[in-house]
């Protein structure tokens, strides 16, 4: 179907080849049928159909080249009938006064009274059965030309939107670690160097890996593992974290940085909201295709509540890519009551 809708500029051999098997087909076509009906060797038929060819060729490729994208493509469909009539009664009555003149004699028959008889209809409607059939195909190809640039722009669209989220998404994150990083620094913690080489590798992920629409999903938990060796660094043993993960995971893929940012959510405006002790509990699993992805986070409704409405850039903008890449393949529920909850289910 997609040779079908193949639209050429020029006429190469492929095309010509197309044109040369319908124009044979409909020769030989009339020219049996005229010959069986008629009781006349074939060879006689194809001689008086090609004749009539140099009718009916200029005919249907008027129709298709000049009537159809002038007039039908535009929705201009009275002055296409009208044009098209014309050309009927034109076509029609040469290929009639062609027979009735000069062929009706050599095949013996029966000369009918008038001119104007019921065969010169025939002949007419003869050359819309003819052209209707590339006419139709013509208009296929256009609205399927139509239907393919309009899927271009909507993928381009995506693509440019999904950009976006990503360039926002990619310094939000990296500002938030480099914060923490500075901190550590100044304050002389002994684990400074550690971070830096996880903060390196994140670097790398998110520079040379996360250009695909799709990663395996077992490197995103790789990266999520080490994002959260990260935190743990940084805060030391006023957070207890847990992440458990299994199932199918193997030969998954999913678009990257996905479930980074509920993670991060979790430190920065859970932990990071909080003095006292505080822990984020993480499961993954993978039954099929389905993903079960749950984070949990203790949550502080004094300081976290406002800190989350006003800087929840990532949130919004994973909300925003769940609905662009997966619009019917995903569950998110979100619940902030004594813990802050998060449930994503995807089908990968």
């Amino acid at each position: 179907m997609k040779n079908l809708e193949k639209i050429y500029t020029i006429w190469n051999g492929e095309r010509l080849s197309r044109h040369v098997a319908y124009w044979g087909f409909w020769l030989l076509l009339y020219a049996t049928v005229g010959a069986w009906h008629n009781g006349r060797p074939l060879v006689d038929w194809l001689g008086v159909e090609l004749l009539f060819m140099c009718v009916k060729l200029p005919f249907t490729y008027t129709v298709i080249y000049v009537f159809v994208p002038k007039f039908l493509l535009k929705r201009a469909y009275f002055p296409f009938v009208g044009w098209v009539s014309v050309g009927v009664i034109i076509g029609g009555s040469l290929i009639w006064s062609l027979y009735y003149f000069y062929l009706i004699d050599y095949f013996g028959h029966k000369r009918p009274a008038s001119f104007w008889s019921f065969s010169l209809v025939y002949k007419s409607l003869d050359l819309l059965y003819i052209s209707a059939i590339p006419a139709v195909f013509k208009l296929y190809q256009f609205f399927a030309q139509q239907e393919k640039q309009k899927q271009q722009v909507t993928e381009q669209k995506l693509h440019a939107e999904l950009e976006l989220l990503k360039h926002q998404l990619h310094p939000h994150f990296l500002f938030n670690t480099l914060n923490n990083l500075y901190g550590m620094i100044l304050s002389g913690h002994p684990k400074a160097a550690e971070v830096v080489l996880h903060l390196s590798n994140l670097m790398s992920y998110m520079l040379y890996e996360c250009n695909s629409p799709l990663i395996g999903l077992e490197k995103e938990i790789e990266q999520m593992k080490n994002y959260i060796q990260l935190e743990k660094i940084r805060y030391g043993n006023r957070l207890q974290v847990s992440f458990e993960c299994g199932g199918d995971l193997q030969g998954k893929e999913i678009a990257p940085l996905l479930l980074m940012g509920f993670i991060e959510n979790a430190f920065k405006h859970g932990v990071g909201s909080q003095i006292e002790e505080s822990w984020i509990r993480i499961n993954l699993w993978v039954r099929g295709s389905e993903m079960d992805f749950t984070v949990e986070n203790s949550f502080s409704q004094e300081k976290g509540e406002t800190t989350i409405e006003k800087k929840g850039i990532g949130l919004r903008n994973i909300q925003k890519r769940l609905e662009l890449l997966y619009p019917e393949r995903h569950f998110l529920k979100i619940e902030k009551n004594e813990t802050y909850w998060v449930r994503l289910k995807l089908i990968l």
